[in-house]
């Protein structure tokens, strides 16, 4: 089973519709889940959220606050619906089960509210149930621990957490394990050689120690009372021989980095063993303390384990360089206090531009997942004249939380995709600039006809020089030279010629007839470049989604942006 979504009603900064819906949604996917977006998104609230309602598997407290309300509310929910239960998972959560035609749900909710007692202090009152709507039961606590997540926080001290002591995480982490239960001939053994090592200590400790002791000791009794002092084992437990332990990596003065990973693996140990209930790990700031390679390592790693072992990672991130190393369907962008998956379905990318994206993203360009806005441009030039024309207009774009993303061609179809939603009644809004040229060569430029608007009756002229009646609406347009006219013409009615003529020699010759013939026909006329300006700005605005949600074209003409500064007073 895995955890599929989460809902939140007046949960810190997500509220509540006014239908009394829930106001925030988010979906998981059955395997890595990388939660990203600005400070302040809503990241941490998820992870918290999680953890309010399941509990962690490090016997963590999770109280539910006043700075836990949204606002001004009184009262909130949480919850979690869990899909894909095994067989043994639905018989052992039976009575707490959804029961659909086509699936299977669990379904845990927690509630709180803010009352005020008899003597007019303010309290929480907390219930956790499972179970269909309005038919929930309360979860029994042994139940709840079966559901329970693994967790590292943010700011982990991992140094500390696997350090000897009374809270030492190895030691809970290790009597948990299925080879040292109560009864097992391994937990007998550690106890055992204990008892050995310390009879053998014993001994040692005879001769210069309890011999000397006896000596002294000797001198402050009666001789009718005479005391021997001896070395006592102190019956420890497996646990208290557990806490006993330091987990290090071997080395003097290992730092934060090699320690946090060495703590993952750690914590990461007990899930793959359970076999009834989720397996989830939930890390915040996953790349913490962690170089850039070492974070790659983690991640690809994570990637393959979750397929392998059936653990459902869910980390928030604010690392460009995780989220351009991993696959776009493991990315969920929180933004505008709503929960936006990049995956196939939920986009208007098509599948040949998830691949596009998976093999050019980089971490400049995943940047766009933490930013207020983006402003995708297609060159050099651009990506560093914008930020010094900012600065100049007293709009630098770090201010403003604007990434500036530098395609590096004219794939700003398949960038801008990924930002804008395939449902419709789930918008992004994300601000969105896309700011390219026409670089169209100015009437100047060409010796001969350019800018030729071909109408329905150059059309017809046209198809009759290659023999046919049959007229093709898709060649009347604009085009820039007489031989754009002839390839497309060649394109829509050529097929005439060859069926005329077999030889290959003879159709040379003929289309050479043809592009003559053309050439004559449009010599005279006259260019027509602004209107093709005008053609091709709606064309470029179209395909680049101008207008839709919040993405916006800009475009400099009738050249490049260089020309435009040039010809303008910043020029």
């Amino acid at each position: 089973m895995y955890l599929h979504s989460l809902r939140l009603w007046n949960w810190r900064k997500f509220g509540v519709e006014l239908d009394g819906k829930y106001g925030f949604e988010i979906e998981f996917n059955n395997g890595l889940n990388i939660i990203v977006g600005e400070n302040d998104a809503g990241k941490t609230a998820i992870i918290d959220a999680i953890k309010t309602v399941l509990s962690t598997n490090n016997q963590d407290t999770n109280w539910v606050t006043e700075q836990d309300f949204h606002q001004e509310s009184t009262k909130l929910k949480i919850e979690c619906i869990f899909r894909s239960l095994s067989d043994e998972e639905e018989a052992y959560f039976y009575e707490w089960l959804t029961i659909y035609p086509d699936r299977t749900d669990l379904r845990v909710i927690m509630e709180a509210e803010i009352y005020e007692d008899i003597n007019k202090q303010k309290k929480i009152k907390k219930t956790i149930k499972a179970g269909p709507e309005n038919l929930e039961k309360s979860l029994e606590d042994t139940v709840r621990q079966l559901l329970s997540v693994t967790y590292l926080k943010p700011l982990r001290d991992a140094s500390t957490e696997l350090s000897p002591g009374k809270r030492s995480r190895i030691a809970q982490v290790v009597k948990n394990l299925s080879d040292f239960t109560e009864d097992s001939s391994e937990q007998k053994q550690i106890i055992e050689s204990f008892k050995t090592a310390f009879d053998k200590l014993k001994k040692v400790l005879e001769v210069p120690v309890l011999k000397k002791i006896e000596l002294t000791v000797d001198q402050f009794f009666e001789d009718n009372n005479k005391k021997v002092p001896e070395i006592l084992n102190k019956e420890m437990s497996f646990v208290e021989i557990l806490r006993k332990l330091e987990l290090n990596l071997g080395e003097v003065g290992t730092g934060l980095g090699s320690s946090n990973l060495l703590f993952m693996a750690v914590e990461l140990l007990l899930l793959s063993e359970e076999a009834i209930g989720p397996k989830i790990a939930m890390i915040e700031e996953v790349e913490a303390h962690i170089h850039p390679q070492a974070q790659l390592r983690i991640i690809k790693h994570f990637e393959e384990n979750s397929k392998d072992t059936g653990i459902q990672y869910i980390f928030t991130s604010h690392s460009p360089i995780l989220a351009s190393s991993i696959s776009l369907e493991s990315i969920i962008f929180i933004y505008n206090k709503q929960a936006f998956p990049m995956k196939k379905g939920h986009t208007k990318l098509k599948s040949d531009d998830y691949e596009f994206l998976e093999r050019f993203l980089d971490a400049t360009k995943a940047n766009m997942f933490f930013a207020q806005g983006v402003i995708f441009v297609e060159g050099d030039a651009e990506n560093l004249l914008l930020p010094a024309i900012a600065e100049v207009i007293e709009r630098p774009l770090h201010r403003y939380g604007i990434s500036l993303i530098n395609v590096g061609n004219l794939a700003f179809k398949r960038y801008t995709s990924i930002l804008l939603r395939s449902d419709e009644s789930k918008l992004m809004e994300f601000p969105v600039s896309i700011i390219t040229d026409l670089d169209l060569k100015p009437v100047e430029y060409y010796n001969g006809p350019c800018y030729l608007n071909i109408n329905e009756s150059l059309n017809h002229t046209i198809a009759r020089f290659y023999g046919t009646d049959e007229i093709k609406n898709e060649l009347e347009r604009i085009y820039v030279t007489t031989k754009d006219v002839f390839n497309k013409s060649k394109t829509l009615y050529g097929h005439k010629i060859k069926e005329k003529f077999t030889e290959e020699d003879e159709q040379k010759q003929k289309f050479k007839e043809i592009e003559n013939q053309i050439e004559g026909l449009l010599k005279e006329l006259t260019p027509e470049f602004d209107k093709y300006i005008e053609e091709v700005q709606g064309a470029i605005k179209t395909n680049y989604f101008n207008s839709i949600e919040k993405t916006k074209v800009f475009i400099s003409k009738p050249w490049t942006l260089e020309h435009s500064i040039a010809m303008s007073k910043l020029g």
